[in-house]
């Protein structure tokens, strides 16, 4: 079963006085990026919400925002902390905007602590009930995150097996041909001797020469046999619970490599026609396959 790189997932979790929101977004990457923004009093909990993501999720990029607050507004273990690097910002983009278009009047401090987060509670030092409702929350929103990857990854595994079963029935179309292709050239051959030779006899010999090299030279056995041996394995792959992703991107590579080859060998315009619309659903299935963990 396929899965989605690119998914999102909020959930919140409160344990006394505590209240703890998680906001986890992942889309496509090629490896593994776990980027995380926490209260700096639980800046040591980083690493083991990295090493969770790991062990369930093999490929993607994750922004994980943790957000700690007091429900019971008594204050006793936060304390008001000014986000001066936010503030700073929040000041340049006003000054630029006046400043652009010709604007009159003093930036004053209203402006500034109205934004979000300039000013927050965090958590003086973080406890054991503190670890825990941060760690379950990121699990429970995690789960939920994967789970919407595996249904946006059944929907990507719908059309990549239509693109893939696609390119299974040209490939059939291409290897019935293969006699068809040589008795029109021989024929085609003879035809345009007899024009050129003013309808004098042949040399079936000759004739029979010519078209064995043709065929030799045209024979597509071998790639048609390799391209079914691809499709079998990529079908295996989706089925397989491990993230099969790069396996599948490797293989649509060698698929790619047959179908180009056939390409190249044939001289039925037929034949060439099915391999461009094979090119056109690897095209897709590569689209598809770059979301895919």
């Amino acid at each position: 079963m396929l899965k989605s790189m690119t998914g999102f997932s909020r959930h919140e979790n409160q344990n006394g006085e505590l209240t703890c929101k998680v906001e986890i977004r992942s889309v496509n990457n090629r490896f593994i990026d776990i980027n995380t923004r926490l209260p700096k009093s639980l800046a040591a909990l980083e690493l083991p919400l990295k090493k969770l993501v790991k062990s369930r999720c093999a490929r993607g990029s994750f922004d994980i925002s943790v957000a700690i607050e007091n429900g019971e507004q008594s204050g006793a273990n936060f304390e008001i902390k000014p986000n001066l690097p936010l503030a700073a910002q929040y000041l340049s983009a006003f000054k630029q905007i006046r400043d652009d278009l010709n604007l009159q009047g003093e930036i004053d401090i209203n402006s500034i602590l109205s934004q979000r987060d300039v000013v927050k509670p965090e958590l003086k030092e973080i406890d054991d009930s503190s670890e825990e409702i941060v760690i379950s929350t990121v699990e429970k929103a995690l789960s939920d995150l994967i789970k919407m990857r595996e249904e946006e990854g059944a929907n990507l595994e719908e059309d990549i097996i239509d693109q893939v079963k696609d390119i299974e029935e040209l490939g059939g179309v291409i290897k019935s041909r293969q006699s068809t292709t040589v008795q029109e050239f021989q024929d085609k051959l003879k035809e345009k001797l007899q024009t050129l030779t003013n309808g004098m006899e042949l040399d079936p010999a000759r004739i029979a020469q010519e078209t064995a090299l043709l065929a030799d030279r045209c024979d597509v056995t071998e790639e048609v046999v390799r391209l079914n041996s691809h499709l079998q394995q990529f079908y295996k792959l989706v089925e397989a619970s491990d993230p099969t992703g790069r396996k599948l991107e490797f293989l649509t590579q060698e698929i790619n490599r047959e179908v180009n080859t056939i390409g190249s060998k044939t001289v039925d315009i037929e034949v060439s026609k099915n391999v461009i619309e094979m090119k056109s659903r690897l095209e897709k299935i590569r689209e598809q396959l770059a979301n895919i963990e």
